[in-house]
């Protein structure tokens, strides 16, 4: 019986041990666990995705930005090179050189031809004076303070009738006159006379006999007198006797304005000298502008390009080839103001590529600046002078094309506007990775919070593990020992 009872109470102690080592086992499967990592490692999954793809979109736009900068400076440069064309008046420089300055001044401007010529100036142009008689000083009466009437008639014009009321002083007929637009101004001048220094100078508003004028004093209250009758100016150029009503003539000579000061007694030779240099220079420039833009826009619309800079930066872009269109009709279309021989840039040997550069031949170009520059300088710029302040609907092919690009690059252009969009989607990006960030922190509040819920359930459960196997300890000693 004691054997029996000896070798069921040691084979009741193994099962019971094994059981117990079973339950502990179990029990200690989920202790050891770094919760706070687990909750890391668990946002951080879901994190890296979602914001890798934000950031990829990020990238992607500031790729575009950095794309358009390169285009609006390409662009520019563009459009500085056409604006450097498209003014009439400096576009290609005139010199007029002359051997007598004192006589007259001569200065070129648009469409003056190289060569000489002779010019004599017989008398200058003259503006019509009167002086009244003196007076004590600008408020004494005139006329007696008697009304009176005066009335101006110009040679050119009709007669305007001024009623000067009773008591009117000197300085009322003055403001008189100047308010009448008659043609005629009134000034009061002090001669220094002791007794009646004040005296009324009336001057034609124009020089020449068209601007002289006659004076009717319905009282003889001014005993006005003539100081310089009106006289046109007469000069003769190339043997061919002329007279203006002005000193400033600008149709004798063509492209070449004349400023008269004085009469002289023999003639005068002038040499109009034109510089072809300048314009040569300027054309040279467009076509390296327009062919440094045009590498630039292939580049950065080159999806496969090795330019680790822009390269591919606008692949695919809507507006990289609108502006590659524009440009390109630019240089290859007709000018809306063609010359007589000289329509487009071909014509004077600036012509496409079948890269979509442009080439010049230089001894075609030379050819048509000096053989047919007026008609160059028409297609560049309609002839007109200071085009800025031109309401001109056609200004020439580097008018047009300044107009053009200066729109398109303006703070309010579409290539700032594109600058500026992509800027608004990176702040929605960003606002999307704050957002992000927020939930990401939200999430990693709830798992750490379970985390460490689990932690203690499985710290209980470790306390009653130990608990169990010191029971099945002591059990199983209290068997073995039977």
């Amino acid at each position: 019986m004691t054997t029996t009872t000896a070798l069921s109470g040691s084979a009741t102690s193994v099962n019971l041990a094994a059981t117990g080592q079973k339950i502990i086992t179990a029990l200690g499967t989920g202790s050891g666990i770094d919760v706070q990592s687990l909750a890391n490692n668990l946002v951080q999954a879901e994190t890296t995705p979602q914001q890798a793809l934000i950031q990829k979109k990020i990238d992607a736009s500031n790729a575009s930005i950095s794309g358009y900068g390169a285009m609006l400076s390409g662009v520019s440069a563009l459009q500085s090179a056409f604006a450097a064309l498209q003014d009439s008046s400096t576009i290609a420089p005139v010199t007029v050189q002359s051997t007598d300055t004192a006589a007259f001044l001569a200065t070129g401007t648009t469409g003056a031809v190289a060569g000489f010529h002779d010019v004599r100036v017989t008398a200058v142009a003259k503006a019509q004076s009167n002086i009244s008689s003196g007076f004590s000083d600008g408020t004494a009466a005139v006329n007696g303070g008697a009304a009176f009437a005066l009335t101006i008639t110009p040679n050119t014009g009709s007669a305007k009738t001024l009623n000067l009321p009773a008591n009117s002083k000197v300085n009322d007929v003055v403001s008189a006159i100047n308010a009448a637009g008659a043609g005629v101004t009134a000034a009061l001048v002090n001669t220094g006379d002791a007794a009646t220094p004040y005296k009324i100078a009336l001057t034609a508003t124009n020089t020449g006999v068209a601007g002289g004028f006659t004076v009717t004093d319905s009282a003889g209250a001014l005993g006005l007198t003539s100081v310089n009758a009106a006289r046109d100016a007469s000069l003769t150029v190339d043997g061919v006797a002329m007279t203006r009503s002005s000193n400033q003539i600008t149709d004798a000579i063509k492209g070449v304005s004349l400023t008269l000061f004085a009469e002289n007694t023999s003639s005068t030779i002038i040499q109009v000298v034109q510089d072809n240099t300048k314009l040569g220079s300027n054309i040279t420039n467009l076509v390296t502008a327009y062919n440094d833009l045009q590498k630039t826009l292939k580049t950065l619309g080159d999806s496969q390009s090795t330019d680790q800079v822009i390269g591919g930066k606008l692949a695919n872009d809507s507006l990289l080839r609108q502006v590659q269109t524009m440009i390109r009709n630019m240089v290859t279309g007709y000018s809306s103001s063609p010359g007589g021989k000289i329509k487009a840039l071909r014509d004077i040997g600036v012509t496409i590529q079948a890269d979509g550069s442009l080439q010049t031949d230089t001894t075609k170009l030379q050819s048509a600046l000096d053989k047919n520059l007026g008609d160059v300088v028409t297609m560049f710029t309609a002839n007109l002078g200071n085009p800025a302040n031109s309401s001109a609907t056609n200004r020439g092919i580097a008018g047009d094309a300044v107009k053009a690009l200066t729109a398109l690059s303006s703070p309010t252009g579409l290539i700032v506007g594109r600058e500026n969009n992509r800027q608004s989607e990176i702040r929605g990006y960003n606002d999307e990775l704050t957002k992000l960030q927020a939930r990401m922190a939200l999430l990693l509040d709830r798992y750490t919070k379970q985390f460490a819920a689990m932690d203690a359930l499985v710290g209980s459960l470790n306390s009653q593990k130990t608990g169990l196997k010191t029971t099945f300890d002591n059990m199983s000693a209290m068997y073995s020992n039977k």
